[in-house]
């Protein structure tokens, strides 16, 4: 009897120890499946963040419709929606500064609407002339200074907001071209109407030699 219970007794640390390496093994196996869990959830909010970011509608207000509308001067219209277009990224801006990510972008989106639609308008206006080129080049300048004030909200912007402006930069660009084509629109030079009567010091106006004078031509007329 006295051997046998030294027996148990001696089995008791052992059995001791494998169930402590036994729940240290499980202890381990939990915390690590916690620690994915947990790492995993950032990498989840951020998945659901950039969901949460719509892109921007490019739209016109109904207010600015009517102000821009009312106005079919193309040089003041002009110079109406280029004033409506500052205001609108000086409120993306204020709105960046602010955290305001989607309220930001949607001025940008209001903003593009606006440049849209001054080079349509100056486009349909008809014929491209010296006044109408003078129009588009003031918006390429406005346009010009406006993609530096986008690059700055930009930075301001988280990465899922930031790809908008992005977009919008190059629309700017695109809307650039767009207005400095129209200097490109009637600059072919037409070949001049030859006269009715061809005389003898008219008869190269239209070639690369010089008209020769009558006199020069024919001196036996002169005999």
């Amino acid at each position: 009897m006295e051997i046998n219970r030294s027996a148990k007794l001696s089995t008791r640390p052992a059995q001791a120890g494998r169930l402590s390496t036994r729940t240290l093994i499980i202890l381990a196996l939990v915390a690590l499946a916690c620690g994915e869990a947990l790492a995993q959830e950032p990498n989840a909010a951020a998945q659901q963040q950039r969901d949460e970011a719509p892109p921007p509608m490019r739209y016109v207000p109904d207010d600015l419709r009517r102000r821009i509308e009312a106005e079919r001067d193309p040089k003041e219209r002009a110079r109406l929606c280029m004033d409506i277009a500052d205001e609108r990224l000086t409120r993306a801006a204020q709105f960046a500064g602010e955290d305001r990510f989607e309220a930001a972008t949607g001025e940008v989106g209001i903003y593009e609407a606006v440049v849209e639609d001054t080079i349509r308008f100056l486009h349909a206006t008809g014929h491209v002339n010296n006044k109408l080129r003078d129009i588009f080049k003031h918006v390429e300048i406005t346009l010009r200074s406006h993609v530096t004030r986008l690059e700055s909200i930009r930075r301001e912007l988280p990465e899922r907001h930031a790809v908008y402006l992005k977009e919008a930069i190059e629309f700017v660009r695109d809307n650039r071209d767009l207005a400095l084509g129209a200097f490109y629109d009637d600059t072919v030079i037409r070949e001049p109407r030859h006269p009715a009567v061809t005389t003898a010091a008219g008869e190269r106006a239209t070639s690369s030699v010089p008209a020769q004078a009558e006199a020069e031509k024919k001196p036996e007329q002169h005999r």
